[in-house]
């Protein structure tokens, strides 16, 4: 896998924002404003853009965010999980992703029920991808080309399995990855925490290489614990540890981590 720096913008990539919470992937409004104005100051005296995400399809994204995208003129990309749509009240409904699309921002997949796409079996992983597409398609009637990959988890048989069920993207979780395999674009996102600051976030829309080595150094650091616990010790000190109060939905569903 080869990869590269690329010339495409950064893309942060958000969960929840609400006024507060405990939550390590849930950023306070008030820091969502600051950090578009950033974005916004960026934009302007440095010509440093940066791409906006969010997933899970959550109700905080629509009545918590959008509001502050638009005051700060920014569009963002949703990934959402359709099998989940209607099943709690927490998730965005399909009047609420058509009113983000008329608004002017892009609904694409997350997964069709936010599985770890890399523990499918071939089928399992067949209908995650192509249900979720098929799904978005008929109830939005847009094209959903672009498939953020549920816990960040993914490998070659998955960006294979993408590339099949005909997305062109595949959005990750490691920032400095920008590649392609097969016919598929991969992506490296940058996952907005709590306790991301602004100079953080800056140095990372900037691309800048030392804070991407410390993201790296970060990323394999976990990855050897997964190895060492094991996915599901993991995931219960993960969910200890970033105030997440639902341990067995994270560990079925795959929740961020």
């Amino acid at each position: 896998m080869t990869e590269h720096s690329a010339n495409r913008n950064m893309v942060l990539a958000y969960h929840e924002v609400m006024p507060e919470s405990n939550y390590a992937y849930c950023v306070t409004s008030a820091a969502f404003a600051e950090q578009l104005r950033l974005l916004d100051s960026l934009k302007n005296s440095k010509s440093l853009n940066a791409a906006i995400a969010f997933d899970d399809g959550e109700q905080s994204q629509f009545h918590n965010a959008l509001p502050l995208l638009a005051q700060h003129g920014f569009k963002a990309t949703c990934f959402v999980t359709p099998g989940l749509i209607g099943t709690a009240a927490k998730f965005l409904s399909w009047d609420d992703l058509r009113a983000l699309q008329a608004a002017g921002h892009s609904v694409q997949s997350h997964g069709w029920s936010h599985k770890f796409l890399t523990f499918c079996s071939e089928a399992e992983l067949a209908h995650e991808l192509q249900a979720s597409r098929q799904s978005l398609e008929d109830n939005l009637g847009s094209a959903v080309e672009e498939i953020s990959v549920p816990g960040g988890r993914w490998n070659r048989r998955v960006i294979l399995a993408c590339a099949a069920a005909g997305y062109r993207r595949v959005y990750v979780s490691e920032p400095w990855i920008q590649t392609r395999i097969d016919r598929v674009e991969v992506v490296g996102r940058f996952m907005v925490r709590q306790n991301t600051t602004l100079a953080q976030l800056e140095k990372i829309v900037s691309k800048d290489p030392s804070a991407l080595r410390k993201l790296r150094l970060r990323s394999q650091l976990r990855e050897g614990l997964v190895g060492l616990l094991g996915d599901s010790l993991y995931h219960k000190l993960w969910c200890r540890l970033t105030g997440y109060n639902d341990f067995e939905t994270a560990r079925q569903q795959g929740i961020h981590s």
